[in-house]
């Protein structure tokens, strides 16, 4: 087989080079876009830590008071607490925002709860001592 000649080999050299020049952005761009890409769909996906403390029950570290919550209230760390607790703690079907918003979403949830855990007081939607009970068991 006949040596290429040197202006071939260094044509080669030349395409190869420019081969590895035009592949290193892309693939740099790819992985930047990749990431980006990933990135937000990793942060959604954190969950909010919620645990058992002797000293509250369980809890999600919003809110550790018991006092009466009903729709429209402006305790929003409560309502955070109660949001949480519910997608974390309990077999309700939905996911509720947890956005600090005692609105009809919450207020169902409440009340499902309530109705379907046979929670004492009865199923007014109104997260009182029996309801925080539960929540913190």
């Amino acid at each position: 087989m006949p040596m290429p000649s040197s202006r071939t080999r260094a044509v080669s050299a030349l395409v190869l080079a420019a081969g590895l020049l035009v592949t290193v952005p892309a693939t740099a761009a790819h992985a930047a876009a990749e990431t980006q890409a990933t990135k937000p769909a990793t942060q959604a996906a954190a969950v909010h830590s919620c645990s058992y403390r002797s000293t509250v029950g369980y809890t999600c570290d919003y809110y550790y008071g018991t006092e009466t919550i009903s729709e429209g209230s402006s305790n929003a760390a409560a309502v955070r607490e109660i949001q949480d607790i519910i997608n974390v703690h309990t077999d309700y079907p939905i996911l509720l925002s947890v956005d600090g918003s005692f609105g009809s979403h919450a207020l169902a949830a409440v009340e499902w709860l309530q109705s379907h855990h046979h929670i004492a007081g009865g199923a007014d939607g109104v997260v009182g001592g029996h309801t925080w009970d539960y929540l913190r068991r």
